[in-house]
């Protein structure tokens, strides 16, 4: 706990919200179409969400995924810890 909580806040919210997306894919609760941007289902039906899940979501999980995912969390934190400090 004391690892996670030592990421930056920025990070931490946004390493924590991409895998909470992934894992309700991975697990069945959602499915990437119901994620991506659709600017027809955003004004007509109000569907909100998908302004920002289309960030979250990397795909299915795999190496891919891996390396997508350890590069956000690497370039997110130097850039918060150094650049915008």
């Amino acid at each position: 706990m004391d690892v996670y909580l030592e990421i930056p806040a920025v990070t931490r919210a946004y390493v924590s919200a991409c895998l909470l997306v992934n894992a309700a894919v991975q697990l069945g609760y959602v499915t990437p179409y119901q994620l991506y941007f659709n600017y027809d289902l955003i004004l007509k039906s109000g569907e909100l969400w998908r302004l920002f899940t289309n960030f979250l979501y990397f795909g299915p999980m795999g190496l891919h995924f891996l390396f997508h995912f350890l590069f956000l969390y690497r370039y997110s934190r130097n850039l918060e810890e150094g650049s915008f400090r």
